[in-house]
């Protein structure tokens, strides 16, 4: 699919999981607009080796829980947007480029985006 999947798959109230997987999407860019995802808890982004930018707006995913980020390797950096979901309790950093882990670890430039997130784990 070369046409972000989120534009349709956003507006599923009922959605509580979603894994894209193996370049299920294609395309460079994300967006998860600020009402999208209700409900969603479970958030899996594994093999989208074309995704370079992810972006978050204020409001969407507010009950996201658990994010996993798996060889996504031309991804560049967090949504800024992560910083707002409340939510989110355990984010996992799979396989991800040694400049990515860098920017999410404490003193990184992402971390202030991911800081109220309790269990983040490099795997």
């Amino acid at each position: 699919m070369e046409e972000d999947p989120m534009e349709v798959l956003e507006k599923l109230p009922m959605l509580r999981r979603l894994r894209l997987d193996s370049d299920a999407y294609v395309g460079r860019e994300m967006v998860c607009r600020a009402t999208g995802f209700p409900q969603l808890r479970s958030l899996f982004l594994i093999e989208l080796s074309n995704l370079v930018e992810w972006r978050v707006e204020k409001g969407a995913m507010p009950n996201l829980s658990t994010l996993e980020l798996y060889r996504s390797n031309k991804l560049k950096m967090l949504p800024d947007g992560l910083k707002f979901i409340t939510a989110l309790k355990s984010l996992i950093i799979n396989d991800m480029p040694e400049n990515f882990q860098f920017r999410v670890r404490v003193g990184g430039r992402d971390y202030h985006k991911i800081k109220h997130v309790p269990s983040v784990q490099f795997v």
